[in-house]
Formats: structure tokens, C-alpha cells, sequence
């Protein structure tokens, strides 16, 4: 099912995932990951399946010095040349309106690389 509630932006940036731990002894982890689209509600990255991530799990995103919640609502398996990567799709979870900002100011840059008129736009999020 499509979950898509704005449109994406190809990007190249890193951001912070911190994963909460697994189990009983478990521990919470923090990797690094390069987002391949973004918008306002979420963000897609790809990463290896021994990073743990998992469907339907909560984490921590971190952008920059600007931190939200996001729940992975995506995880696509495919077979690339130097073998299998997982496509993950994230969606935020209440943002706060720095994060927003941040978010908006990155989707802005993006459309001024591929053309497009930027305007000062109001980003409003149903609660």
C-alpha cells in the first residue's frame, strides 16, 4: 500500500538512527545512514539487514543537531551486485517545529537543484 502523503525529494545526506536495543540483553545502537528520498512526513534509507532495523519498530532520528521519533513502515529486500540491501521507509512521528524547518529547508534546496521556483511556503501538518 502506498503510504506517501507528500512528495519526496532525492537527497544525499547523512543521518543518525539510533535503533533501540533487542531483547533482554540487547543494546541500543546508533548507525549512520544515507537517506535516498525525503519529505516533510518521512524519509527512505538504505541500509544492510545486520544494522537492524526492523518493520514496525520506533527510532530516533537525527539530523544534524535536530532529533525526531519516526516508525519504519517500509522494508524491501533487493539483490544489488555487492548483494542484498534493504530499502527502509520511515515515517516521522509528531516532528517538532525546528525539525520541520530543517526538513523544509533541505526539500527547499532540492527543488532549486532540479529547477524548480522555491516560494515561502507555509508547512502545515494535521496533528
Amino acid at each position: 500500500m502506498e503510504r506517501r502523503i507528500s512528495r519526496r525529494f532525492s537527497t544525499a545526506f547523512g543521518l543518525e538512527i539510533l535503533i533501540p536495543r533487542a531483547g533482554i540483553l540487547g543494546r541500543a545502537k546508533t548507525v549512520e545512514l544515507q537517506a535516498s528520498d525525503l519529505s516533510m512526513f518521512g524519509v527512505a534509507v538504505r541500509a544492510a539487514k545486520s544494522d537492524g532495523l526492523k518493520k514496525g519498530q520506533v527510532v530516533q532520528v537525527s539530523l544534524n543537531d535536530k532529533t525526531t521519533s519516526a516508525i519504519v513502515r517500509r522494508e524491501e529486500t533487493v539483490e544489488e551486485v555487492r548483494g542484498p540491501i534493504t530499502h527502509y521507509g520511515l515515517e516521522f512521528i509528531r516532528p517538532n517545529d525546528d525539525f520541520i524547518v530543517k526538513i523544509h529547508d533541505i526539500t527547499n534546496a532540492a527543488r532549486r537543484l532540479i529547477g524548480e521556483e522555491v516560494s515561502e511556503e507555509l508547512w502545515l501538518r494535521s496533528s
